[in-house]
């Protein structure tokens, strides 16, 4: 009984990292350096720390500041390396629009989607 009951333990114990270690793949550190929208919602300039969800070609992206999430947008998802080493922000300078975030494996393109909401 007690064997069933360590390896038990050991099992969920395992699940447990390796679902913590999953999460932490889906996010990035993100700095935006001026004011930008993104669906509905402003970001100021600062650090944001992404995260996504989601499987194939779209994802659900959000915005946080430390526990304060700013916005959750959805995103096309392309999963080929970018080329960059670091993250790159790009945006539409004329109407200050985040329209992408470029990381080292896949990237991010943010549109005009009804279905954006800021916090």
């Amino acid at each position: 009984m007690k064997v069933g009951k360590f390896t038990l333990t050991a099992v969920a114990l395992t699940l447990l990292s390796v679902s913590g270690w999953a999460s932490d793949k889906m996010r990035a550190t993100v700095h935006i350096f001026d004011v930008v929208t993104v669906g509905s919602a402003r970001l100021a300039a600062g650090e944001y720390t992404i995260r996504w969800s989601g499987t194939g070609s779209n994802a659900e992206v959000t915005f946080a500041q430390g526990r304060k999430i700013i916005a959750t947008v959805p995103a096309q998802v392309d999963q080929v390396r970018s080329g960059y080493s670091n993250t790159v922000v790009e945006t539409d300078r004329r109407t200050n629009t985040l329209t992408k975030i470029a990381l080292p494996k896949q990237s991010f393109s943010f549109g005009s989607n009804p279905d954006i909401s800021g916090n």
